[in-house]
């Protein structure tokens, strides 16, 4: 008998041992490299404020052109996540709604490629940590503990990474990858953080700046002042945006454009669900597409932007009556690169230039006074 209780005393001290070595390690990834580039951009959610009056969703173009300044008068948040479709914006919407103020404006950024994202896969896991689990498509208890309690255990190569500090290389491996064949998905705001210092140059009004600018200012002086760069990194700069044009158009050509006609009703009746849902709190919502690079028109053909854009982007505004912003062929940001990190994401210069148009556009329509 005392031989029984010694054995069920070493089980539970090895057990004991290996939960204390499990809780470690799950610490370790959790502070990791690879953790926060998956789940950086949603901690944020952790510290959403009350009272928002301004606001925005998104994928990555939404969360890269929106940099609210801190002294607008209004309280503002960027809902965007990289690679966000409509349903999960819609979600977001629903989540917070008890945070947005009634009256407040909402932009809801259209990317080129969401009215064609799956609506059959399940919700990714970084949502696990965001929405309530009746908001989550296909949602698993096994993912909700993978998720949020004990991520280490689908951590697979990425802890013994961290444990190597072997970030740097695999950094480098990425971009070579990225460069040969383009991922579909949108950039994690890691990818996006490295694409915007890898770019180096462009030229405005005669000045050669670089698009390489740290978030947060608005002022568009400061901003070039601080940019003044080589003719040859300019050159550089130019032939790296059309370059990731043609890439990422055929990237989507061969992704969600080849596999996406299945969801595009689906997706426009989401985003009408969506405007439906936020006009029925008070808001004010707008549509718009966000500033892009003009060889990234130049590598769609004009018939695959009208069929997979903007006509379901037309017949949501019909249904909802809700004003448009097209930014994407405008001659104040189309030849401007350095306003552009990559042919579809600005830079911190894009987005103040950016911020200076769209409050004008909120004072046409109304908006604000």
């Amino acid at each position: 008998m005392k031989r029984g209780w010694i054995l069920i005393l070493k089980l539970l001290t090895l057990l004991l041992a290996a939960a204390v070595i499990l809780c470690g390690l799950n610490v370790v990834y959790v502070n990791g490299f690879y953790y926060r580039d998956t789940y950086g951009e949603v901690q944020k959610f952790n510290d959403v404020p009350e009272h928002i009056t301004m606001a925005n969703f998104g994928t990555s173009h939404g969360l890269a052109t929106f940099q609210y300044p801190a002294d607008n008068g209004y309280t503002c948040f960027n809902f965007a996540l990289s690679g966000s479709d409509i349903y999960h914006n819609y979600m977001l919407a629903k989540q917070y709604a008890d945070h947005i103020e009634d009256g407040c404006i909402v932009a809801i950024p259209v990317s080129y490629f969401q009215f064609c994202m799956p609506l059959d896969t399940p919700t990714e896991k970084r949502y696990y940590g965001i929405l309530d689990k009746s908001y989550i498509r296909g949602f698993s208890y096994e993912t909700l503990i993978n998720t949020n309690y004990l991520p280490v255990l689908r951590s697979g190569e990425y802890l013994f990474k961290d444990l190597i500090k072997d970030q740097e290389l695999d950094v480098m491996i990425a971009q070579a990858e990225e460069i040969e064949q383009p991922a579909v998905e949108q950039p994690t705001a890691q990818e996006a953080a490295t694409e915007d210092a890898a770019a180096t140059t462009a030229e405005n009004d005669g000045e050669i700046v670089s698009p390489s600018i740290s978030g947060g200012e608005t002022d568009l002086e400061t901003l070039r002042a601080r940019a003044v760069m080589t003719k040859e990194e300019q050159e550089a700069h130019i032939q790296e945006l059309i370059s990731h044009a043609v890439t990422r158009a055929e990237s989507w050509r061969s992704g969600y454009l080849l596999t996406g006609q299945p969801y595009m009703e689906g997706n426009r009746d989401y985003l009408i669900e969506m405007i439906a849902f936020l006009k029925e709190k008070g808001c004010r919502v707008l549509l718009l597409t966000t500033p892009v690079y003009y060889a990234m028109n130049d590598a769609f053909t004009a018939d695959e932007l009208q069929t997979y854009y903007y006509e379901p982007l037309q017949a949501v505004c019909e249904a909802t009556g809700v004003p448009y912003l097209d930014l994407s062929h405008d001659e104040r940001f189309d030849h401007e690169p350095a306003y552009y990190s990559n042919a579809d994401h600005t830079t911190a210069y894009g987005s103040a230039a950016f911020y200076q148009v769209y409050m004008d556009y909120l004072r046409e329509i109304g908006y604000i006074a």
